[in-house]
C-alpha cells in the first residue's frame, strides 16, 4: 500500500500538464520545473524497480518529501492564478496520498520501535539464560576441568573501565568475550574457529580468534601477569581481567517443563534435501514444539533456514496435534512419540492430515541453535514469551547433510 501511494505521488505531475500549457511566463516556467522533477523521480524509481535490489530505501522518504514540497508550491501558484479546479484537484490528490503515506510511515515507525524492544528483550533473555543456573552455565560454556596449564581456564571479570565486561575460557580452549550491549544485558563474541592457543614460545601467553554476532572475526592476545590476572589486548585496547565467580543465579526458578529433545528426518531429491526437524517440550499434559520444514541444497552450509513456532499441542487420537499461522499461511502437524523416535504427520499445503505423509523422525537433530536449546523450562508462559522474542527475525543456520 505504501509503495502504491508513492507511485501515485510520482505521477501526480500529470495534473499540471494542462495548466503549464495554458499559463504564460514565470508561472509556466515553475510548473515545468515541477513536471520535470516529477518525470526525473518517476524515471529513477522505474530504474530502481526494474534493476535495483536494495532492501532499505530511505531515498523514498527523501523523494516523497521533495515532491510534496514541489507539488505544494504548484498548488499555491495555481490558486494565485485562479485555476481553482486544477488547484483543488491536485490538492485533493496530495491530501489523499500524503495522508496515506503519513499513516503508513507512522505504522512503520511503531513497528520499528516494537522490533527494537524485541531485540533488547532478546538480549536480556539470552544473557540471563546462560547464567540461569550452575548446570546451564556448565553445559553452555564448559567443560572447565582437565586443562591443566594449557589454558587460563575460568571466568574472568574486567578490572577497570571498558565496554568489555568478562572473559570466559574453558578447558577445550574455547573463549567468550562479553561486552555491554545495552544497560541491562551483555552480549558476547564467541569461538571463531582457531580456539585459544599458545603465542609463540611464551608459557604464559595465548592468542585466539573470536567471532562477533555480526561481522568478521578478530584476534585477541592474552598474557597471565605475575599477580595472576589476565592482560588482554583486543582491538587496540589493553585490559586487565581478574578471576571471579560467574554471575550464576544462586536460586534458580523451579522448572515445570521438560525438554524431550530434537527429532529429525532427511529426504533427498536430486541435489536438494528436505529437512523435517522438531524440538519437543513436555509440560504436564501438554506439549510444545518448534519446527523446521524446509527444502535445502544438500551438502551446503545453509544460512537462513526459517523456524516455525508450532505452539502448544492438544491430544488427539493420532497424537499431539499442533496448528499454527505464519505469514498468512496455516500449517498443522501431528506428532506421536515412540520409545525412541517420533512419527510426524505434516500438513503445510492445505491437505487433510489423514492424507499427508507420515514420516519417522529419528532422535537427534540436523540443526542446532542456542536460541532453541536455551528455552526456559519454568512454565508455558515463559516458554511462549521466550520464542515470541528470540525467533523474531531469526533464522537457523548449519550444514545440510549430503544426499
Amino acid at each position: 500500500m505504501m509503495y502504491l501511494l508513492y507511485w501515485g505521488l510520482l505521477v501526480a505531475w500529470v495534473f499540471l500538464l494542462w495548466p503549464a500549457f495554458r499559463l504564460k511566463g514565470a508561472a509556466r516556467l515553475w510548473l515545468l520545473v515541477v513536471i520535470v522533477a516529477g518525470i526525473i523521480a518517476l524515471t529513477y524509481e522505474t530504474y530502481m524497480y526494474l534493476w535495483s535490489y536494495a532492501d532499505i530505501r530511505l531515498d523514498i522518504l527523501l523523494i516523497s518529501m521533495a515532491l510534496g514540497c514541489l507539488y505544494g508550491s504548484a498548488v499555491l501558484l495555481l490558486l494565485s492564478k485562479r485555476w481553482m479546479r486544477s488547484a483543488a484537484l491536485l490538492a485533493g490528490v496530495l491530501v489523499v496520498i500524503g495522508g496515506g503515506m503519513s499513516y503508513k510511515w507512522i505504522e512503520v515507525s511503531r513497528e520499528s520501535a516494537r522490533l527494537g524492544e524485541v531485540f533488547e528483550e532478546t538480549n536480556r533473555l539470552l544473557y540471563k539464560a546462560k547464567f540461569s543456573s550452575a548446570q546451564v552455565y556448565q553445559n553452555y560454556f564448559g567443560p572447565f576441568d582437565g586443562a591443566g596449564d594449557r589454558y587460563p581456564v575460568g571466568h574472568w571479570r574486567l578490572d577497570g573501565q571498558s565496554h568489555y565486561t568478562r572473559l570466559i575460557i574453558n578447558a577445550e580452549g574455547r573463549a567468550w568475550l562479553f561486552y555491554q550491549c545495552q544497560i541491562d544485558a551483555e552480549c558476547h563474541s564467541g569461538p571463531g574457529g582457531s580456539g585459544v592457543r599458545k603465542s609463540g614460545d611464551q608459557p604464559a601467553q595465548w592468542q585466539a580468534s573470536l567471532k562477533p554476532q555480526a561481522g568478521l572475526a578478530f584476534d585477541i592476545k592474552i598474557t597471565r601477569t605475575e599477580t595472576g590476572t589476565l592482560a588482554l589486548a583486543v582491538r587496540d585496547q589493553n585490559l586487565v581481567f581478574a578471576k571471579a565467580p560467574p554471575p550464576v543465579d544462586p536460586a534458580p526458578a523451579a522448572q515445570s517443563m521438560r525438554f524431550i529433545g530434537p527429532f529429525a528426518h532427511l529426504e533427498c531429491s536430486g541435489a536438494h534435501a528436505t529437512v523435517r526437524q522438531v524440538w519437543l517440550w513436555e509440560d504436564g499434559p501438554r506439549r510444545h514444539a518448534i519446527g523446521i520444514f524446509s527444502s535445502l541444497v544438500a551438502g551446503r552450509f545453509s544460512l537462513h533456514v526459517p523456524v516455525i513456532n508450532m505452539g502448544e499441542a492438544t491430544r488427539q487420537a493420532e497424537g499431539w496435534r499442533f496448528s499454527w499461522q505464519r505469514y498468512g499461511r496455516s500449517g498443522s502437524a501431528s506428532i506421536e512419540l515412540t520409545a525412541d523416535d517420533a512419527i510426524l504427520t505434516l500438513d503445510v499445503d492445505g491437505r487433510d492430515v489423514e492424507d499427508a505423509d507420515k514420516l519417522l523422525l529419528k532422535s537427534g537433530g540436523i540443526f542446532n541453535d542456542e536460541r532453541i536449546q536455551l528455552a526456559p523450562l519454568t512454565g508455558a508462559a515463559d516458554w511462549q514469551h521466550w520464542f515470541d522474542n528470540v525467533l523474531t527475525g531469526h533464522f537457523v543456520s548449519g550444514n545440510v547433510p549430503d544426499c
